[in-house]
C-alpha cells in the first residue's frame, strides 16, 4: 500500500511539474535577472561615484594651481554628468571663494545662485545660502543679505553663523539694537569653547551689548 502511495505521489509531482514547470522556471529566471540587475546597478553607481570623485579632485588641483580654464572645464563636466549629487554645489562653493578673493563678487554670487536646491542635502544647501549672504555683505547689499539669512536662523547647523552675519549687516545699516540682538543670538547658539567666541563678544560690546556673565557698566 505504501509503495502505491509513493508511486501516486511521484505521479502527482511529475504532473504538477509538467503543468507548472515553465512558470516555476520563469520565476527563477526573473529572480536571477532581478538580482543581476540590482548588482549591475550598484556597480554602475559605484563607478559613477568613483569617476565623480576623481574629477572633483582634478578640479581642486587645477583651481589651486591657478589653472582656471581647466578648473572650469572639470566643473562643467561635474555639473552635466553628476548633477544629482553634491558636486555641483561643492564646485560652486570653491569657485565662488576663488572669484571673491579675486575681487569678482558678482561672479561669485552668480556661481552660488546657479546651484539648484533640488535633491541637495539640507546642510549643504544651507551652506550655499550662507556663503551667498556673505558675498552680498561684501558687495554692500545688506538688506538682500538679511533676506538670505532669514531661513538659516530658524534652525540647522548654521544658526550662529547666520546670526553673526545678520548682526554685521544690521550694524552696517546703522541699526545697533537689531545688531545687538543678532550678536546675542549668535553667542547663545555658539559652543562655549568656540574659537570665534571672543570676536563675537567684541562685536556685541561694540553694538552696545554685554556678553552673558559680564556685569553692565
Amino acid at each position: 500500500m505504501s509503495q502505491l502511495d509513493e508511486h501516486e505521489q511521484g505521479e502527482r509531482v511529475r504532473t504538477w511539474l509538467k503543468n507548472n514547470g515553465s512558470s516555476l522556471l520563469m520565476g527563477v529566471a526573473l529572480g536571477l535577472a532581478a538580482l543581476w540587475g540590482w548588482q549591475w546597478w550598484q556597480g554602475q553607481q559605484a563607478n559613477r561615484q568613483a569617476l565623480a570623485g576623481g574629477e572633483f579632485l582634478a578640479f581642486g588641483k587645477a583651481l589651486d594651481a591657478g589653472e582656471i580654464d581647466k578648473a572650469e572645464a572639470f566643473a562643467s563636466s561635474l555639473r552635466q554628468n553628476h548633477g544629482g549629487g553634491p558636486y555641483p554645489a561643492l564646485v560652486a562653493l570653491a569657485l565662488a571663494e576663488h572669484k571673491l578673493a579675486e575681487g569678482q563678487g558678482e561672479q561669485a554670487l552668480a556661481e552660488l545662485d546657479s546651484v539648484s536646491r533640488e535633491g541637495l542635502e539640507a546642510e549643504l544647501a544651507d551652506l550655499v545660502q550662507l556663503r551667498a549672504a556673505r558675498v552680498l555683505l561684501t558687495l554692500g547689499r545688506h538688506e538682500e543679505a538679511i533676506d538670505r539669512l532669514a531661513g538659516l536662523e530658524a534652525g540647522g547647523r548654521y544658526v550662529a553663523a547666520a546670526a553673526e552675519l545678520r548682526g554685521d549687516a544690521e550694524r552696517a545699516l546703522g541699526r545697533r539694537e537689531q545688531a545687538r540682538e543678532a550678536y546675542a543670538r549668535a553667542l547663545a547658539n555658539l559652543d562655549e569653547a568656540a574659537a570665534i567666541r571672543p570676536l563675537l563678544e567684541m562685536k556685541l560690546a561694540d553694538a552696545g551689548g554685554q556678553p552673558s556673565g559680564q556685569p553692565e557698566t
